[in-house]
């Protein structure tokens, strides 16, 4: 009887040893490898909805647009995000027309050149730009609010084009 239980004592020993050590080092695995995550949040998307709520956000998705993807050389003109912009809003000839210059706090003197200007006309956005040392035609493109809404969703530029209202001033003349 000895010769059975000594091996049976020693098999509960170990086994208890080894459960115990076992389940110390994953209680304290568990606590000293829990880190806090830091969550990112996504910006909302800016829809059409959006848009037509505020008109801040939807001439700040236009600007960004002329900037980044048109091919009329002088957006480039307005493309420094820390200066900010001002629009001015005039009514002619029955068509509102806005214009964008570079600084938000450009005063009436700077403005001697005309400046780039883009109208709206149902969901379409016709950008203008007077040719400058030239007598040919303004440049001009028209495109889809779809199709700028859509650029700014693939170019991830959400969180950019909501912060830019922020850096713009509206000056409505009509």
């Amino acid at each position: 009887m000895k010769k059975i239980l000594i091996p049976i004592i020693t098999v509960l020993i170990i086994g208890t040893i080894v459960g115990l050590s076992t389940l110390h080092r994953t209680s304290r695995a568990t606590t000293t490898t829990v880190h806090k995550s830091r969550v990112i949040q996504q910006p909302q998307p800016i829809t059409e909805t959006t848009i037509a709520k505020q008109p801040a956000l939807k001439y700040s998705c236009i600007i960004y647009y002329a900037i980044k993807h048109l091919k009329i050389q002088r957006w480039q003109e307005v493309s420094d995000f820390s200066l900010g912009w001002q629009v001015e809003i005039y009514t002619d000839q029955g068509q509102t027309k806005y214009l964008v210059w570079s600084d938000k706090h450009i005063k009436a003197d700077a403005k001697q050149l005309q400046p780039n200007w883009f109208t709206l006309k149902n969901d379409q956005v016709t950008y203008d730009s007077f040719g400058v040392h030239t007598f040919k035609k303004d440049l001009a493109a028209t495109v889809s609010m779809r199709t700028i809404l859509a650029q700014i969703k693939r170019d991830h530029a959400t969180k950019t084009v909501r912060h830019m209202p922020t850096n713009l001033v509206i000056k409505d003349h009509r």
